[in-house]
């Protein structure tokens, strides 16, 4: 039975439509972006903060746009630019403790990054920062008090990263290198203050515990003794007050930068629980202690709220969420967890302990709804990593609904929400009753949302499972499946319209882990269950297609689609089990690895299926046999007509199916027909012992003719030679091949030579021998002499030329003879004439 193809290039009036719909949205999206595109709004602004780089170093330069004329300082290097833009590129020229000179910069079309040079072949690239950086190094600190100075010396500290010491340019203000009697270059004043900071990162503090209990007054010098956790080992930083003052009256106080050789000895004291080393500014990812997992924790979420949330999730204890829904739980909790420690405060990191050998858990806050801790937990390879506890991830959600309308703490920079925040946020402001919690911890709004989903869903999978239906004709009903299309495509994808919704909803809404995760199983085990039935099906659609397709272009691999076939269902079955019990949170691994010893029983019981299978496979990987094969297999002769995994089925002459198993059928002698490129004519002929030597030379030399002559027989081997005396005759062989592959055509052939040999002996005056045991009475009129006599001297003719025909005839006699027989002969029904056909 012929089947429809999934696809087709017919224009039917659907397809136009949609095609015509969508190339119309197509294009009005292109022209809107390229309307809407930087490159048609005019010239870029340079006005801004940029953190630039060039070669081994770089700094946060402050730029402003007044017309064409742009200028800006860049602080960490008390440095000024200057110039004009003209289009999109800014000219002019640089001034700063390393010297002077030009530069060039040329703005990205979307305005937010540039490329610039300088010098002889000098780069210098930017790329415009947030407002948390700007603020940071840009801004006038706050100098009033010995807390103040060090916290701004440690904000800009953090900042600057490994690599950046430009950014520790802004905190110069904030030190005193009175010890130092030579006068310091911008650049030994930064590498000074990136090795006090170096000192400072290795020690714990809380910023608040430094501030003064006394009235200072005449104080020369505040000393702060902090520590290093878990070493002891203590450090001594000083603060001076300067005799000027910041404008409000108030001692403007400075960090004292101790002598070098001072600082590198404390600095080698402090490595040594490092193993004497600096830690890489990717280290704390390694999560060796409660700071470099609060401090990846925080770092980790802009990445987080844009699906890169591998590391982000690291961080925290999820071992008590289901695994089908750690991931998308757990970013949840997540962002609960950092709108709490909004409301607390972020902390500095140096606030928090890097003791990589404490195994106590860390504390980070309190309430009665709940804690913030950080717990050691022991890995596989025994290693310790440091994570939010399991149960403070478990009152992540409660903690936050107690800390929502804390204000957020002052200088906190809150990063962009995620969308189930920005609603919630929305929701909120239309109405605070629509936060109210209800059953299973839910708020009403979500309720409200769920009801919503259900009331769009529906109408929305109706549609589009209308439109999938229309593009595959899955609707059409086939002779020999018993189940209606309706129950084979229309109702499984339905239900996983519905439920690919519901899992984009769920993803939006944020509901609590008592709602959704029976939402998610059963969202799951509707995916799998309608997914792998209509995945099973539409494998049994395709692979009937490709048949008609393969039927119609005479072209089949029956055994590769079978195989095909097979392994896909197979496969799809495997997947929608492991799918289900991934969703059931089953310990599936466990079962995986069992299949070792499952496996060997299984193939104990199941040997000759599997035997059977293989065989399969060697059936796809040799090939001797195709579909429609005219094949002898041992004892039975007939046509291939289907290829398994299991068998082969064999329509025998008798019109019968024998079906074979693949196991048997690898072994057996197989002689196929149709893979013939021609058909071997081999038959002896018997004279009469009456025969004379020149009628049996002139029979020879008319059968070579014939053979010649003949279009359907191969010149080459073909062959006639007198091969022996038989018990009642003189043989003849007859060796030639018939250039057909098809047996009923060969047949047709064989029967016109056989009808031209009668005539051509007939014609020799000779006759053919037979046994026989009859008494003949009547005389024997024994052979025709006048015959005999004009065989005789064509032969005496053709002695005396030299022009016998053995035991080959010459290749100009050849070439004269070849194809010159009309066939089929003269008077049959499809006979042409030899001229016409050679027109």
């Amino acid at each position: 039975m012929n089947e429809t193809p999934l696809c087709t290039v017919s224009d039917t009036p659907v397809l136009l439509r949609l095609r015509g719909w969508f190339a119309a949205t197509a294009f009005a999206i292109a022209l809107l972006a390229l309307l809407s595109s930087p490159a048609l709004s005019g010239p870029r602004d340079w006005t801004g903060v940029w953190d630039t780089q060039w070669r081994d170093g770089g700094a946060v330069m402050k730029l402003q746009q007044d017309g064409d004329r742009v200028v800006g300082t860049y602080p960490g290097f008390e440095g000024f630019v200057e110039g004009r833009v003209e289009n999109d590129q800014f000219s002019g020229t640089w001034t700063d403790a390393a010297g002077s000179g030009e530069f060039t910069f040329s703005i990205s079309p979307d305005g937010r990054s540039f490329m610039g040079r300088f010098g002889t072949g000098e780069w210098w690239t930017g790329i415009r920062t947030d407002t948390d950086m700007a603020r940071t190094l840009l801004e006038i600190p706050d100098l009033s008090s010995p807390e103040r100075t060090l916290e701004r010396f440690l904000t800009a500290g953090n900042k600057s990263g490994e690599g950046r010491s430009d950014r520790l340019g802004v905190t110069l203000p904030l030190l005193d290198y009175d010890a130092y009697e030579g006068p310091l270059t911008v650049y030994d004043r930064i590498g000074l203050a990136r090795m006090l900071f170096q000192i400072v990162d290795r020690l714990t503090m809380r910023i608040w515990e430094i501030r003064p209990t006394q009235d200072l007054g005449e104080i020369l010098e505040y000393p702060v003794q902090l520590t290093q956790s878990g070493t002891g080992l203590t450090y001594t930083l000083r603060f001076r007050p300067m005799t000027d003052t910041d404008g409000t009256g108030s001692p403007v106080w400075r960090l004292v930068v101790p002598p070098e050789e001072e600082m590198r000895a404390t600095l080698d004291a402090l490595l040594k629980v490092h193993g004497g080393e600096l830690p890489h500014s990717r280290q704390h990812h390694e999560l060796r202690s409660p700071r470099d997992t609060m401090r990846t924790f925080i770092e980790q979420w802009d990445n987080a709220r844009v699906g890169k949330s591998e590391l982000f999730l690291k961080t925290m204890d999820l071992s008590q969420i289901a695994t089908a829904v750690r991931e998308q739980e757990g970013a949840l909790l997540g962002e609960y967890l950092i709108e709490v420690l909004y409301r607390i405060g972020l902390p500095l990191r140096q606030e928090i302990s890097d003791d990589p050998n404490r195994r106590g858990p860390y504390t980070h806050f309190v309430h009665p709804m709940g804690s913030v801790e950080i717990h050691p937990i022991e890995q596989e390879d025994g290693s310790i990593q440091w994570r939010f506890s399991a149960e403070t991830m478990a009152s992540a959600r409660h903690l936050f609904m107690a800390l929502e309308d804390m204000p957020l703490a002052a200088d906190t920079v809150r990063a962009e929400s995620t969308p189930f925040f920005t609603i919630r946020n929305h929701v909120r402001s239309i109405h605070r009753e629509l936060l109210r919690e209800t059953g299973g911890a839910m708020e009403v709004w979500q309720w409200i949302a769920l009801a919503l989903w259900l009331v769009i869903s529906i109408p929305v999978s109706w549609f589009l499972t209308w439109v999938v239906a229309k593009l595959l004709r899955l609707k059409k009903a086939e002779e020999d499946q018993m189940l209606a299309p309706e129950i084979r495509f229309l109702w499984p994808l339905r239900l996983i319209f519905v439920a690919g919704i519901g899992l984009v909803a769920l993803r939006i809404l944020g509901l609590p882990q008592a709602v959704d995760m029976p939402l998610r199983v059963l969202i799951g085990v509707t995916l799998s269950l309608a997914g792998g039935w209509l995945a099973y099906h539409l494998v049994d659609k395709i692979s009937r297609v490709l048949e008609s397709h393969s039927q119609r272009y005479r072209y089949r691999d029956e055994v590769l689609r079978s195989l095909a076939t097979s392994l896909a269902k197979l496969a799809v079955i495997i997947g929608a089990v492991l799918f289900l019990a991934e969703i059931l949170s089953l310990p599936y691994q466990g079962v995986l690895a069992g299949l070792g010893i499952g496996g060997l029983a299984v193939a104990l019981a199941a040997r000759s299926t599997l035997e059977n299978f293989i065989g399969g496979i060697t059936l796809f990987a040799d090939k001797p046999i195709e579909v429609g094969d005219f094949c002898r297999l041992g004892e039975h002769l007939g046509v291939i007509e289907a290829i398994g995994l299991r068998s082969v089925k064999v329509r025998s002459i008798d019109r019968t199916v024998v079906t074979i198993p693949n196991a048997e059928f690898v072994n057996l002698y197989i002689e196929n027909f149709t893979r013939r490129d021609r058909i071997l004519l081999r038959t002896t002929i018997g004279l009469r012992y009456e025969t004379t030597p020149d009628q049996m030379r002139w029979v020879l030399a008319e059968i070579r003719k014939l053979l010649l002559q003949h279009s359907m027989v191969t010149p080459e081997p073909a062959r006639a030679r007198f091969v022996g005396f038989g018990d009642h005759s003189v043989d003849i062989e007859i060796f030639a091949y018939v250039q057909t592959n098809d047996n009923n055509v060969f047949l047709g052939v064989r029967e016109d030579l056989f009808l031209r040999l009668i005539d051509l002996v007939d014609a020799s005056g000779t006759g053919f021998a037979f046994p026989s045991t009859v008494n003949y009475l009547a005389k024997d009129s024994g052979v025709d002499p006048e015959r005999t006599e004009r065989a005789e001297a064509i032969m005496r003719e053709l002695r005396k030329g030299n022009e016998l025909p053995f035991p080959e005839f010459d290749l100009k006699t050849r070439s004269e003879l070849r194809d010159t027989l009309d066939y089929p002969p003269e008077g049959s029904v499809n006979s042409v004439p030899r001229a016409a056909a050679h027109k």
